[in-house]
């Protein structure tokens, strides 16, 4: 591919960045991940040397993902979903399942102006309220007393 890259390009590199840190840490295969998804959007044997060092640059302590997802806040609903899927895809690369990423995409999904309902069955449905229920139980009851 020539030289030319499309600014979106940036911006989803970006993305799938932020999602490779969301969990605050580098591990698995996220960064290559991004690399073989970014190569297979743009086509090519290798990725172009600029995103290559966007890549390379990325400081996820400079990333702000409201202010990033702007770029595809207009676009139509199936685009937006393949962008989460494609983010999810990232997470998938570690082999874990991390509160910090499922957050990230739910983040992502709300600067994009997601309903929950586009975007559920792609992050962890979080059993709150039956998880207090239970707590409460435990704190409820006292503990034996201890045999004397």
């Amino acid at each position: 591919m020539a030289d030319d890259i499309h600014p979106r390009f940036f911006v989803l590199t970006d993305l799938l960045l932020g999602a490779v840190y969301a969990d605050d840490r580098l591990e698995g295969g996220e960064e290559e991940a991004v690399r073989e998804y970014l190569l297979e959007i743009v086509g090519g044997d290798e990725l172009p040397m600029k995103l290559e060092a966007r890549i390379a640059n990325f400081d996820p302590d400079d990333f702000d993902l409201e202010q990033t997802a702007k770029e595809f806040e207009d676009d139509p609903a199936t685009d937006k979903r393949t962008l989460l899927e494609l983010v999810a895809a990232v997470f998938d690369a570690d082999g874990e399942v991390d509160f910090a990423e499922d957050d990230y995409l739910r983040n992502l999904a709300n600067a994009l102006g997601m309903d929950a309902e586009e975007y559920e069955d792609l992050v962890i449905e979080y059993a709150i309220e039956e998880a207090a229920e239970k707590v409460q139980v435990l704190v409820s009851v006292p503990p034996p007393l201890p045999e004397s």
